[in-house]
């Protein structure tokens, strides 16, 4: 075991810190608080609001006769608002700053907000401008004190959780070392064929419910499909995946609220990186390969998974396959409630 003076000092520091990646266009970090708070020219110089909790909205029943009956909860929009000062100790420095903050931060495409505590690590989540900045300019920043504050507000778009890495056991490659037996087709009467079993253990380590995304290869030549089955998440249900032809390699959302089972021919690179990019599925779905993916839902004929993996525990997910040689890929998203726990 190491010394704790060996551990890197931002790992070591209290407290928490607070990080923002620029967008594509101008993708600097930014410490904006705790740790090296202001190295690039940019901190936080007021509250923060809306960095802990995940905003919902409370759904309730109400019946002719009674009191009020609660439902469920909504996810709604995650914001997350502040003020910022920007500064330097020249007036062409100030400029700089200004100028590199405002290209990785705007409306149209996200950065990325980070919180790090060393209880929980490092959190992330995609933010961009909710609304256009309208804070008054001083006088003239680069002329008096070089250093503006502006008041921000940051929206995530769609899910409003934190995030971490996500977690990927190793590949599977059906070479028949452990094999069961199921119905090739729906229906009494249809056959039984022999399948190439595997299992993935992963686990959730966050705080909320996830689901997992499978990634499946198909044949590389001939006519003959390949044939798969998913389990529900970690019960022993078996969802029967849609036959896939010749290089119809399929990337599954188990998600119902993303309902997404895309397939296209020949990922180019490394196969399960190359679908899905930066573990954000939905970036890589509206990218390059999104315009060249078919849809296979129509295909699932209604089937669909509804046991997600809960948080603080491990799943084994198994996967069905009647061909030799395919490959299958499990990666389990890990969601956060709060960026503070």
């Amino acid at each position: 075991m190491g010394d704790w003076a060996d551990v890197p000092a931002y790992l070591r520091a209290p407290g928490m810190s607070n990080k923002w990646i620029g967008n594509d266009t101008s993708p600097e970090v930014w410490h904006i608080s705790g740790f090296n708070e202001g190295a690039e020219g940019a901190f936080i110089s007021g509250p923060i609001k809306g960095l802990v909790h995940r905003p919902f909205k409370s759904i309730w029943h109400s019946p002719a006769y009674g009191a009020p009956r609660f439902e469920r909860t909504v996810d709604e929009r995650k914001e997350i608002s502040t003020r910022i000062a920007l500064c330097s100790d020249s007036e062409y420095g100030w400029q700089d700053v200004e100028t590199k903050w405002w290209n990785g931060m705007d409306g149209d495409n996200p950065g990325f907000w980070a919180t790090f505590t060393r209880r929980t690590g490092e959190l992330w989540i995609p933010m961009q401008l909710a609304d256009a900045v309208a804070t008054e300019l001083t006088e003239d920043p680069g002329y008096e004190n070089y250093v503006q504050e502006w008041d921000i507000l940051l929206a995530a778009d769609g899910e409003p959780r934190w995030r971490m890495p996500d977690l990927q056991p190793p590949d599977w490659v059906n070479d028949w070392s452990a094999t069961t037996s199921v119905k090739r087709d729906e229906g009494l009467l249809a056959p039984e064929i022999t399948v190439g079993v595997g299992k993935f253990k992963v686990a959730n380590r966050g705080t909320a419910a996830s689901w997992p995304v499978v990634t499946l290869s198909a044949p590389t030549s001939g006519k003959q499909p390949a044939r798969w089955w998913i389990s529900d998440g970690a019960s022993k249900r078996m969802v029967r995946v849609p036959p896939l032809n010749r290089g119809e390699h399929v990337i599954i959302d188990t998600n119902p609220a993303n309902r997404i089972a895309i397939s296209a021919i020949d990922p180019v690179d490394d196969w399960t990186r190359q679908l899905v990019r930066n573990s954000e599925l939905l970036s890589w779905l509206f990218g390059q390969y999104g315009e060249a993916g078919v849809s296979v839902l129509e295909r699932f004929h209604g089937q669909g998974f509804t046991e997600p993996i809960q948080p603080g525990t491990v799943a084994a997910i198994t996967v069905y396959c009647d061909t030799e040689n395919m490959r299958a890929s499990v990666r389990l998203p890990q969601r956060y409630e709060r960026a503070v726990s």
